[in-house]
């Protein structure tokens, strides 16, 4: 049996660890080989040697326009065009007000966040094939106005709204671009969040009709839908993956 992504050629960031290794792993097993870059060496060895010789590991922080040029030149070297990237890295700061938000807090959020997967695209687009696709990862916090992550929140909304002007201005290319909005996913990032806290947990999925938090491989399968075939007519376009918070 093929795979959806069989012979194609992916980039994610961000993808040693929660839903850009769920994304990773999903892309294997269905047949793409897999750039995933991450800030640290120690995740990419873990990750390549886990998942296989049709992974390479780059070390590159998004957040870097260096980095960014040197991920560039490492894709541009295999020699084969991007068929799916997907835009994965992002950061947030413990819950702070508006008005406490120091420049160095807006800056860790916003550089990574926003300017990186604007930059992330902006270097690999060239490097894609017609006809390819992209995938950003945003958030239901982008429509929620959560108080406490204000940068966080504003960033994430931005990504969405990049999904917009990439599919207009890649038309003539045939590149689609969509965003992906996770909801509570069961992170490393979640459970800081929930500090351990049973209470907290127990809170937030009084909020999900599902009834428990979602894993990275339900986020990671949304993404195989927007990176493949399957969603051939699909551009622009935000798929929300909460189990239904922001939907009810």
């Amino acid at each position: 049996m093929t795979g959806l992504l069989d012979g194609r050629l992916a980039v994610v960031t961000a993808g040693t660890a929660g839903i850009g290794r769920a994304v990773a792993a999903r892309f294997v097993a269905e047949g793409a080989d897999v750039v995933v870059t991450a800030p640290r060496q120690d995740e990419l060895d873990v990750v390549v040697a886990e998942l296989g010789p049709r992974v390479t590991g780059v070390l590159n922080d998004a957040s870097d326009p260096d980095d960014l040029e040197r991920l560039a030149a490492t894709v541009r070297a295999l020699g084969r065009p991007v068929d799916v990237l997907v835009a994965n890295a992002g950061r947030d700061v413990a819950a702070t007000t508006v008005v406490d938000t120091t420049v160095d807090q807006f800056h860790r959020v916003s550089d990574l966040n926003f300017r990186g997967t604007f930059f992330t695209v902006q270097r690999l687009v060239p490097l894609m094939r017609d006809g390819g696709s992209i995938v950003l990862t945003a958030s239901i916090a982008a429509h929620n106005g959560g108080p406490g992550h204000a940068v966080y929140n504003a960033t994430k909304a931005a990504v969405r709204s990049l999904a917009r002007t990439l599919t207009a201005e890649l038309r003539d290319r045939r590149i689609r671009a969509n965003a992906v909005s996770p909801g509570p996913t069961r992170t490393a990032t979640f459970d800081a969040f929930t500090e351990g806290s049973d209470d907290v947990e127990q809170a937030v999925v009084a909020q999900i009709p599902v009834g428990r938090v979602g894993r990275p491989e339900e986020v990671a399968a949304a993404v195989l839908f927007l990176a493949s075939d399957e969603s051939s007519f699909v551009a622009g376009a935000e798929l929300v993956v909460d189990g239904g918070m922001s939907q009810v």
